[in-house]
């Protein structure tokens, strides 16, 4: 599993941990800092990660998609706003949008679901995710804050 720590919405450190082994500390950032993990109750019994290692929080299950994923929608909005008012309608625009299309089946195959905790905002990828991670939730993510 790979483990992005954050705090404060800036990127601490990250560093790869096996569920199994469960090691009661980690060495993060280029100075080595000692970072001590919590594995009380953020395990399931089949060996599934359930809550934050990093602070016990929750996690919620989040699919994340590359930053050029808003490019392409735009110039496939674009592409289709033009070919509707009949201002492109030449070849060239087709193969266009045949480019575009296979840019967004491209990007849709390299998106993969995470974990991310709602108290520190540590991400967590690599790993089976099982069901029962429900996606962000405003409503929970407010009783957090308000609760720390």
């Amino acid at each position: 599993m790979l483990v992005k720590l954050r705090h404060d919405g800036q990127k601490i450190g990250q560093f790869s941990v096996d569920l199994l082994e469960q090691p009661s500390t980690v060495m993060v950032g280029p100075d080595g800092d000692e970072i001590y993990l919590e594995w009380n109750s953020t395990v399931d019994d089949s060996g599934h990660l359930r809550g934050c290692i990093s602070c016990g929080g929750e996690v919620f299950r989040e699919k994340t998609f590359p930053q050029i994923t808003w490019i392409v929608v735009v110039l496939a909005f674009a592409g289709a706003v033009a070919s509707i008012l009949g201002l492109v309608t030449t070849w060239l625009m087709l193969i266009a949008m045949a480019i575009v299309l296979t840019i967004d089946v491209g990007i849709l195959t390299l998106s993969y679901t995470r974990l991310v905790c709602y108290t520190c905002d540590t991400r967590y990828s690599k790993l089976n995710i099982v069901k029962y991670h429900e996606p962000w939730d405003s409503d929970r993510s407010s009783q957090i804050k308000r609760s720390n």
